[in-house]
């Protein structure tokens, strides 16, 4: 418990307890492990001696520097011979500190173990200089900053030193320096530097907030005592006389900056383990920040200074200790400072830790989900450490008009039994959240309705009470009543359901929800762990109702306001996912959860029912439109059977766009924004009373009008001989746009005598570029325009395909680079373009030229395992045969699936291509040379087989050679 006199206390002791120096640490021997942890240059310094701690044999490096210069040879032998050497001692030093890190999976050794290998090169390398190069004792001072100054140096990082010199130089001082660094660089090393007196390393500090955060790690290595001293001395009288203030909110500042520019979430999927949020950069922030506002000589010291208790402490030390041993092994995974942790990466590193397959989960997905839960605890000690400097330093008043309303703003407000304190929700310290449970949900509901800010420290008395506290304890009516309207509230509860689930309350309250938090999706579509993609999802579903998102989502936005069952909808977004990781179909299992939760919270029966529904079919949507041919009848007709009710509908577009806008940025755009209108607007029509045939045909008379009034400089007679050539489904297939672009690229290509048309245009949402092919048609047709934009380096999105009645072809293609971008390069253009022409006119075989790219698939999609499947259907459509394919994407896939299907003899008369990241699903509606379904179940295996063959590169590269189109 934090009472009154404990909280008193603590204020008091970091107000004066400043240990004087490093000596008056407590010798680490006495500690216990994890205090050790904090201070990795000084564990292992402890430990040296022991067989497992010798990475450098100082005697032993002496004599073989002696050997060197003992005999005669020339300057520049001596120096290679003495690079060679200090070369072989990193080389061998490193060596035995992998070995040690595979073995005793110890982050906090290696670092601290790095720094005294680093140490003692670096002291070899000046003492050899002093006795065999320069015959004097250096007038300067050499000395570690930033990283390698707090002992914390990964098999890749920077070697940041600062040279003191003397006040007045010579120029053996220069040459001196020169000699160590060229050294140094010569070994291949990273390394940073500076040479600055102590005077004008005090005037750089207090004019560059950078320099000064690395002077407060700055430690001595080798060289002038004197002078180390002397700077440290200053450092020290100059710190105790600056303002706090101005320093922690420079690096806070700093700190939101950075965490902009890693996607400012500590939940992404392949997070940065230094610059991320939660990562290991937040630790060293509030180290700098600690030591600064408390005038500490050494990081262990903030044990002393009541910020930490005992528990949390050592939740630091373990937090930082993981997060080491990751960047190591992720530095000795690609082999250079990389701190992003990659799937693959993740992949090898996983096992490398011991992490296992457990519990329904891989082990890769454990160790992701440990990775998680020790970024959230970083959060949670940055309020701490928040928390007790604005109690101890933050005494500026706060200018509120607020605090000038007559009888108390929180009286005004109806928030008792808190208070504010700094506008912040504060338990007066009386209080115990454990012994009033309900205490927990109201602040968070006062937080919600008020729009208010929680105090640090009430915070983190909260997360300790839950620690405490079961789940029996945390669920009442009052609380689920609480948490029902704050998630159900007007304003957008994404704020507040974050707090809840970084403070642990929520995945304790509702179990099933804990099973997801910090779960990693493993797969490259996905930006988000599956708690980050929920909380997401339902502060979309806010924003869609306020507007935020009517211009990426006007349907959605308008149709929100229609519901009757808002409630069903908030509820069933916050479950949506809950099942994942539990083997099986995650919307099946989950709606089997939330029939359960559901009355827990208090849902009567109907509004249940719907929310089960919701999650159940919570895919169904974005599946259809993204997959199937919307123009076919039998599409629109089986989604509407499934839907039923016009108010499913409705709640399934919302949900649906939420849910695809929390998966990542630039996954919703324009393109899917349509189909998902298209899909609304025909099932709308369905669920209305008209026949599917009848939609699709009135689609098509209005979408012709439409085009007809647009086009009004166009005669009739003009207009009609176009669009005679055109088969209904073309009309409903494309926007309005898209068919007066269509009309003037007709006119070129009627009038032309070249019988090919190939143009490009951007689309408008900017995000992909519109290919449209117009040629006599010919068997392979569809499959030479794919392979050509494979081999330009080019992804197919969507491609519709149509026939005139004349038998000419006008194909369209949305098609995006590498980057997943618009092709807007012309020179990109010109090369697809060039490509079909040459493929067309049987001058380049596009199979092998595809093999060779087929092969070049990322580190990122190795790690994948995605399973191929392979599904002929007769029941998706009337007319067609309907083949999905599903597998591992890769550079050429396409070209190759629809190849095998043309030597199959099929009719390609649509397709689709949906990609999630590593997988894709490709959708292909056709029939065989007649002109007919695939009826014979011997003609659907042999499909089937042909395909999945495609997956495997063996079998692909063994038919190279094949006689190609």
């Amino acid at each position: 418990m934090i009472n009154q006199a404990d909280d008193n206390a603590d204020q008091q002791a970091r107000r004066t307890t400043v240990p004087a120096s490093t000596s008056a640490l407590v010798n680490l021997q006495t500690t216990s492990v994890w205090q050790s942890w904090l201070a990795p240059l000084e564990l292992v310094k402890n430990k040296q001696g022991t067989a497992a701690f010798d990475v450098f044999d100082q005697q032993a490096f002496a004599a073989d520097v002696e050997g060197i210069f003992a005999g005669k040879q020339a300057k520049s032998e001596q120096r290679a011979a003495l690079l060679e050497l200090v070369k072989s001692t990193l080389a061998s030093g490193r060596a035995a500190l992998e070995e040690m890190l595979v073995s005793r999976r110890d982050g906090a050794v290696y670092v601290g173990a790095h720094a005294v290998l680093l140490d003692s090169i670096i002291s070899g390398v000046v003492a050899c200089a002093r006795q065999h190069v320069f015959a004097a004792e250096p007038r300067f001072a050499v000395m570690a900053v930033g990283g390698y100054g707090r002992g914390e140096l990964a098999p890749f990082s920077d070697i940041d030193l600062l040279f003191v010199m003397p006040q007045k130089q010579k120029k053996s001082d220069v040459e001196f320096v020169e000699f160590i660094l060229y050294l140094l660089w010569d070994l291949g090393l990273s390394v940073g530097h500076a040479s600055r007196t102590v005077n004008e390393n005090i005037r750089a500090a207090s004019e560059d907030v950078t320099i000064c955060t690395s002077l407060l790690e700055m430690r001595p290595i080798t060289g002038n005592e004197e002078l180390s001293d002397q700077l440290l001395k200053a450092f020290k009288t100059w710190l105790s006389g600056q303002p706090v203030l101005d320093f922690v909110e420079a690096k806070l500042t700093e700190r939101d900056q950075r965490h902009g520019r890693f996607g400012g979430t500590r939940y992404a999927v392949e997070p940065n383990v230094k610059d991320g949020k939660g990562g290991l950069r937040d630790l060293h922030t509030l180290f700098w920040i600690t030591k600064y506002a408390y005038r500490l000589d050494h990081v262990q010291a903030i044990l002393t200074v009541g910020i930490l208790r005992s528990s949390e402490a050592r939740a630091f030390a373990a937090a930082q200790r993981f997060l080491w041993t990751v960047r190591c092994f992720l530095h000795l995974h690609h082999g250079r400072e990389d701190d992003r942790l990659s799937f693959d990466a993740q992949m090898q590193i996983a096992p490398q830790m011991g992490f296992s397959d457990r519990s329904g989960l891989r082990g890769v997905e454990r160790f992701m989900k440990r990775y998680y839960l020790a970024a959230r605890q970083v959060g949670n000690l940055t309020r701490i450490f928040c928390a007790a400097l604005a109690t101890d330093f933050d005494q500026r008043p706060r200018l509120n008009l607020r605090k000038f309303w007559v009888g108390g703003f929180s009286q005004r407000l109806n928030i008792k039994p808190f208070s504010l304190e700094g506008e912040r929700l504060h338990l007066p310290d009386k209080l115990r959240f454990r012994d009033n449970r309900d205490l927990i949900i109201e602040l968070f509901y006062l937080a919600q309705i008020h729009e208010l800010d929680i105090h640090p420290d009430t915070l983190r008395r909260l997360t300790r009470a839950v620690r405490a506290l079961t789940t029996a304890d945390l669920q009442s009516p009052k609380t689920h009543e609480r948490f029902l309207a704050t998630l159900t509230d007007k304003r957008n509860p994404e704020r507040v359901l974050r707090l809840m689930n970084e403070a642990g309350w929520l995945g304790k309250y509702l179990p099933d929800f804990g099973h997801i938090v910090g779960m990693m999706q493993f797969d490259m579509y996905h930006s988000y762990t599956v708690d980050e993609h929920t909380i997401k999802a339902v502060g979309n579903i806010s924003d869609i109702e306020q507007g935020v998102l009517k211009t990426i989502a006007p349907v959605a936005s308008r149709l929100i306001h229609e519901l009757n069952s808002r409630q069903a909808l908030f509820v069933a977004v916050l479950f949506h996912d809950i099942a994942k990781g539990r083997g099986g179909d995650h919307s099946v299992l989950g709606a089997e959860v939330a029939a359960q939760l559901c009355p827990l919270l208090g849902l009567n029966e109907e509004t249940t029912e719907t929310v089960v529904w919701l999650i159940r079919h919570h895919l169904l949507m974005s599946k259809t439109a993204f997959r199937y041919d919307l123009n076919d009848p039998q599409t629109i007709s089986d989604f509407a059977a499934e839907v039923q009710s016009p108010e499913r509908l409705k709640l399934l577009l919302v949900l649906t766009v939420a849910d695809i806008l929390a998966v990542g940025p630039e996954i919703w755009n324009g393109w899917k924004a349509s189909l998902m209108r298209d899909l609304y607007s025909r099932s709308e029509a369905v669920l209305g009373g008209a026949a599917p045939s009848e939609v699709s045909a009135v689609a098509a008379a209005d979408a012709m009008q439409a085009t007809r009034q647009a086009l009004a400089e166009w005669e009739d007679e003009r207009f009609d001989a176009h669009a005679q050539l055109f088969y209904p489904s073309y009309w409903t297939n494309f926007s309005r746009e898209s068919h007066l672009h269509h009309a003037r690229l007709a006119e070129q290509f009627n009038a032309g005598e070249k019988k090919l048309l190939i143009d490009f245009k951007i689309d408008d949402d900017k995000e992909s570029t519109i290919l449209v092919v117009m040629a006599a048609d010919h068997p392979g047709l569809f499959s030479r325009i794919v392979g050509a934009v494979a081999v330009a380096g080019c992804s197919i999105m969507n491609a519709r395909i149509n026939t005139r009645y004349d038998g000419t072809i006008l194909d369209q293609f949305r098609i995006q680079d590498k980057d997943r971008q618009a092709v807007t390069d012309p020179q990109v253009q010109n090369r697809i373009a060039k490509i079909i022409e040459q493929s067309l006119a049987g001058d380049i075989s596009l199979f092998g030229r595809l093999q060779e790219r087929s092969a070049q698939i990322t580190k990122r999609q190795k790690a994948m395992s995605v399973p191929p499947r392979v599904i002929v259907s007769n029941n998706r459509s009337n007319t067609h045969t309907v083949i999905e394919v599903n597998g591992a994407d890769r550079p050429g896939l396409l070209y190759q699936i629809t190849y095998h299907l043309v030597q199959l003899g099929l009719q390609i008369n649509s397709a689709t291509a949906s990609t999630y990241g590593e997988k894709v699903v490709d959708v292909f509606y056709v029939k065989d040379v007649y002109g007919l379904k695939i009826e014979k179940e011997a003609s659907q295996t042999k499909i089937k087989q042909t395909l999945m063959g495609v997956f495997d590169l063996q079998k692909a590269e063994a038919s190279q050679n094949r006689t190609t189109p």
